[in-house]
């Protein structure tokens, strides 16, 4: 079991003049940086947790620099949870790219899916982009090499049938910068990757009307069957000033994972918690508006699911 950080709390003298002490243990989450989304979203977690206290626990949250300090903090048993993006839970399963120095972590599996980072394209409205096709040429901004919102462009360009080469010019500019950028004139296309509604894409549509355009169709389906780490996601209309209409768009998920080491009937629990206050979490965090109890137990999870999890879910019909 991942280690428990116990305390001893006094209790009354008994008539018999003997004294006891009970343990209260700690539920810790790993999340990520405090002026993200992950601390926050385990933060409501933890208050949802915490009204019931399900098998007595107190869910803390430990801040983090993100999912593979997560990764190892549940390797160390520094961690009960954590919260860790989709594909870099599927690569640590598997001791994969960033992983590869520590080893898979075979124990590694997932209790629920949680909210998703999803990727819009953005275009210029003045610069002739109005089908897939006619990005052909044109001029875009991919983002750092390395770097989520490069590998996010890279799929939806992916599942659009197009790549790099496919442009007339390519640039690497940070999120922040692309705003600007797109509404000076000097690139025709940007990509938001990142948790909707994201304050850089409202930006741009405030400077200078940047409007979404489809990408993927079929090929989005095809996309994530042949990658597991991606998910379909909808983003709601009227989620950003004059976009009314929904977009259905490629995406991850963040998941919330543990290890085998947390017995299925305590994870069961823990579920249970939740789903019984479920509406709580979207009023806690924005980021959970729109996550269903379905979306919970099925969207994007990359890696085999808890026993704990697979009980709790069998046993609401959440899997069929």
């Amino acid at each position: 079991m991942a280690r428990w950080i116990a305390a001893v709390a006094a209790v009354a003298m008994v008539a018999s003049g003997t004294a006891a002490a009970a343990e209260r243990r700690n539920l810790v989450i790993a999340s990520g940086e405090v002026a993200g989304y992950y601390y926050p979203a385990a933060g409501a977690l933890c208050r949802v947790l915490n009204k019931d206290k399900p098998r007595g626990y107190t869910c803390v949250v430990e801040p983090s620099s993100g999912s593979a300090a997560n990764v190892a903090a549940l390797r160390s048993g520094e961690a009960d949870l954590a919260i860790v993006q989709s594909r870099a839970a599927l690569m640590a399963l598997q001791g994969g790219e960033g992983f590869a120095k520590d080893g898979a972590l075979p124990d590694l599996r997932a209790l629920m899916s949680l909210h998703a980072e999803a990727t819009v394209a953005m275009v210029r409205p003045d610069a002739g982009i109005d089908q897939v096709a006619t990005l052909k040429g044109k001029k875009a901004n991919l983002g750092k090499p390395g770097s989520f919102q490069r590998g996010m462009a890279d799929a939806a360009l992916g599942a659009a049938g197009l790549s790099e080469g496919d442009f007339g010019a390519v640039v690497e500019l940070d999120l922040g910068e692309q705003a600007q950028e797109l509404c000076e004139g000097n690139i025709d296309i940007a990509f938001y990757s990142g948790v909707h509604p994201m304050p850089e894409l409202a930006a741009a549509i405030e400077q200078c009307g940047a409007q979404p355009i489809a990408l993927g169709g079929r090929g989005l389906d095809a996309a994530v069957r042949q990658n597991p780490w991606l998910a379909k996601t909808v983003i709601k209309g009227n989620t950003y000033d004059g976009i009314r209409d929904d977009l259905t768009v490629i995406g991850m998920r963040a998941l919330l994972v543990g290890t085998t080491r947390l017995p299925a009937d305590e994870v069961a629990d823990l579920l249970r918690a939740l789903h019984a206050n479920f509406p709580a979490l979207a009023r806690l965090h924005p980021v959970f508006r729109g996550v269903t109890k379905a979306d919970g137990a099925r969207e994007g999870i990359t890696i085999p699911l808890h026993d704990g999890a697979q009980k709790f879910y069998g046993e609401t019909g959440l899997l069929k």
